[in-house]
């Protein structure tokens, strides 16, 4: 039934996607035509060590012949578990130092073949194939390391929910090869990358995917998954082999070194701006990382750099009252991020609260069936987040602080766990301080069925500052604990409480996910991101998946419904809403979400608003290899949050609103890619009428990727918001014109940004970047006029990443 058929031709011609060079052919595991198909059971693969070496070079050599082998995938998706419409097998082996895959990846029409020569984790259009590991075995968090055919990598970190965390990072080698009619991948992975227990015999849960995008988006996997299963990895095989103690501890080093010139407009004493000196500067400092064990590492950081070489995207704004959320991108915060999730709502842990630490310390592991994560940094700069019923505000402070942060989970069954979070904030050498803490647990009842809960508590002491109250803050106050408390820092100690309790149904067919969220007015986090507290919300969402497998135009509909109401501690229903869903996925990778706010009723500013009915469509299609996008609109009734009730022209009151987003990707060649995107929100008196505010960013990525290791990357945004609100005198009396129309003040604001950048990549640590930023504003001072670059800068910065 099966046969091994060797070749070996060799071609003087250069590797590419059309002009293909064959080095070796091996061809294994061919199913017979009649032979009617069976999926792998649950599989083991016992992996022996390697007696010759193994050259990453995308050629499968004979050595491979003594590794364990895998074949027969199966498709689980969109259909489940079929036979695959491509070939997919592979070897994995092992030495003392490293664990060795190889992936041959048959494709019956080659020239469809989806690869780009691009930065790593720009692969996930693309075919790629790949592992995850599970090496605890206990369904928490998960490896993904997979590789295109070009053998760019792209890392991911699964944690229990099934979020897949892009902007985790490992050290690892791959090389792959394109034939004529399939790819080939080869993978080392250093032992010394991955954490996993102290134990002679490793046993670690393993799926195997090759994701093959052609008229849909193919998933390939080795070992059949059940969509009526709400855990992956209790569907995965097992890798198995002996560990032979000698690769558990090792210490890594991180140095880094940026330089900088500045030049900016700065405001002087006659409200004119004026060209401040160039300021050179340059800084230096080290990361520590020390392997206590195969599960334990401890890391250490001076003066780390945590600048971003990436601004943060902008976001609208125009018409929000409360904080903007931003990823975490340093990568000190960003290794043994999974341990520091609690709960995606309510973000109890967030990082990005540590703004410029100057020194930091880190402890990441696991030991037995407890995981451990400690974090703590003497901060300086240190931000707050004061969150309130109906707003926010984000104030930054010249304030130093320490903050220590400390997480502990502990297995107690499939997916299952219990932990606790706790935070404390201290400023340094004055009074303020904050401390947080919460137990949660995420239990898995069944295949289809799991709860979570969490209760916390936070205690307060403000500082007594005068100069940190912003005016904007004093007149805001709250009731807690029968208590009533000011906005102001001023020295108040007060405490609070935050309870959510989660119930999902996850199976093939009928979904349903409810949950109870309660914030009280006193719950403050300083190193959460918690945007808003005094609320008690009951919501809950369902829908039915229709599958259609041999559909030529559709794969899947799914109508869903969900709801939700919202109290605050007073008893007064603050939100009430319901919407109808339509999910479409369309044969082509195409999908459209459509919505419709049937309900939608709000207490805002002391006044009610009913009947913000509004509809929404997304669409996304990934129909072709050039060019990739999508569009969002929403159009309905939005609520002028910050309109003034007695204003003509801007009021608080419902308004006609319409909200537009368009991205598109393209890419000419495997090298060449630009990606644009346009965000728009726009509220009216009625539609196409007089506009009150707006807001729109325009924003174009364009990226050229000369080799694996070098690209040049050019960033533009910009960002315009236009406001028009009735114009009054020194009283506070709105001004109207002779025929008693509102004299009208346009209050309009631009700013722009570019950012070119080059960047030589050795691996995701050792990099070498050289970039440039001018960003500027319209009309910044009364002697500037029009679109001025305020502030230009220019830097080069260079880190090294040393495994001893």
């Amino acid at each position: 039934m099966f046969r091994t058929l060797i070749a070996v031709v060799v071609i003087a011609a250069p590797p590419s996607l059309w002009a293909l060079q064959e080095v070796a052919r091996v061809e294994v595991g061919e199913r017979k035509e009649d032979a009617p198909f069976a999926a792998n059971p649950r599989l083991v693969l016992d992996v022996q060590p390697l007696t010759e070496a193994i050259r990453i070079d995308g050629v499968i050599e004979p050595a491979w012949m003594e590794a364990s082998r895998f074949e027969n995938f199966t498709e689980i998706w969109p259909s489940e578990n079929i036979a695959a419409r491509a070939r997919t097998e592979g070897y994995v082996a092992m030495d003392g130092e490293h664990l060795y895959f190889a992936f041959v990846c048959h494709d019956p029409d080659i020239r469809r073949l989806r690869a780009h020569v691009t930065d790593r984790d720009r692969i996930f259009q693309d075919d790629f194939v790949g592992i995850m590991l599970d090496t605890y075995r206990n369904e928490q968090t998960a490896y993904e390391l997979f590789v295109n055919a070009h053998g760019i990598q792209g890392d991911l970190l699964r944690g229990i929910d099934g979020q897949e965390d892009e902007t985790f990072d490992m050290v690892w080698s791959s090389e792959a090869r394109i034939y004529e009619d399939r790819w080939v991948v080869e993978v080392a992975i250093p032992f010394k990358s991955l954490r996993f227990p102290r134990t002679e015999e490793q046993s670690w849960s393993m799926h195997i995917l090759r994701i093959y995008p052609r008229e849909s988006r193919f998933q390939l996997s080795w070992m059949p998954v059940s969509q009526d299963n709400n855990s992956l990895f209790s569907q995965a095989g097992t890798l198995r082999f002996r560990n032979g103690g000698h690769r558990t501890a090792g210490v890594e080093l991180l140095p880094y070194a940026i330089g900088s010139r500045l030049r900016e407009i700065t405001e002087g004493d006659d409200d004119n701006g004026r060209r401040a000196p160039a300021d050179w500067s340059g800084d230096a400092g080290f990361n520590v990382k020390y392997g206590l064990a195969s599960n334990m590492t401890l890391d250490f950081a001076y003066n780390p750099d945590f600048s971003q070489i990436e601004a943060d995207a902008g976001q609208i704004n125009v018409n929000n009252t409360f904080a903007l959320y931003y990823r975490e991108k340093r990568p000190f915060f960003l290794e043994g991020s999974d341990i520091f999730a609690v709960d995606r709502s309510l973000n109890l842990l967030y990082t990005r609260s540590v703004n410029d630490p100057l020194l930091a310390s880190k402890l990441t592991g696991k030991t037995g069936r407890t995981t451990i994560g400690f974090i703590s940094a003497y901060d300086q700069g240190s931000p707050y987040l004061l969150p309130f019923e109906e707003q926010s505000i984000a104030l930054s402070t010249s304030k130093n602080s320490y903050t220590h942060i400390l997480r502990v989970k502990y297995d107690v069954g499939s997916r299952s766990y219990v932990g606790m979070a706790a935070s404390d904030r201290r400023l340094d050498g004055r009074r303020g301080s904050n401390t947080a803490a919460a137990v949660n647990a995420n239990i898995r009842l069944s295949e289809k069925y799991s709860v979570s809960a969490l209760a916390g508590l936070s205690t307060t002491r403000e500082p007594v500052d005068s100069a940190l109250s912003a005016d904007e803050i004093d007149v805001l106050d709250f009731r807690a604990n029968g208590h009533r408390y000011t906005s102001a820092f001023d020295g108040e100690n007060f405490s609070g409480w935050a309870l959510r309790a989660a119930f999902e149904r996850s199976a093939r067919h009928w979904n349903l996910s409810s949950y109870y969220e309660d914030v009280s007015p006193a719950f403050r986090a300083e190193n959460s991101f918690i945007r808003s507290n005094n609320y008690r919300v009951l919501g809950a969402w369902t829908g039915y998946l229709f599958r259609l497998n041999e559909h030529p135009v559709f794969y899947q509909v799914e109508p869903g419904l969900e709801f939700a109401r919202k109290y605050n501690y007073d008893g007064t229903l603050k939100d009430n809403w319901a919407r109808a869903a339509l999910w479409l996925g369309f044969q082509k990778q195409t999908g459209v979400y459509m919505s419709v706010a049937f309900l939608n009723n709000e207490r805002f500013g002391g006044k009610q608003f009913n009947r913000m009915n509004r509809a929404s469509i997304n669409l996304n299609s990934n129909a072709f290899n050039a060019v990739s996008g999508g569009f969002f609109v929403e159009a309905g009734k939005f609520l002028n949050r910050l309109g003034d009730e007695e204003d003509p022209r801007n009021p608080f009151e419902i308004a006609k609103g319409l909200s537009v987003e368009v991205w598109a990707t393209f890419k000419p060649t495997s090298r060449l890619s630009d990606q644009v995107s346009a965000v728009s929100f726009e509220l009216w008196d009625h539609f196409g009428g007089r506009t009150i505010r707006r807001q729109r960013i325009l924003r174009n990525t364009l990226s050229y990727q000369f080799t694996r290791r070098l690209f040049l990357r050019l960033i533009g945004e910009i960002n315009r918001a236009d406001v028009f609100y009735t114009d009054s005198d020194d009283d506070g009396n709105f001004l109207f014109d002779a025929n008693g129309e509102p004299v009208v003040v346009h209050e309009k604001t631009t700013s722009f940004s570019v950012d070119p950048l080059m960047s030589y990549k050795i691996n995701p640590f050792t990099v070498f970047y050289l970039g440039a930023h001018w960003g500027g504003e319209r009309d910044p001072y009364p002697n500037y006029d029009g679109l001025t670059v305020t502030d230009q800068s220019v830097f080069v910065k260079f880190q090294y990443f040393l495994r001893l």
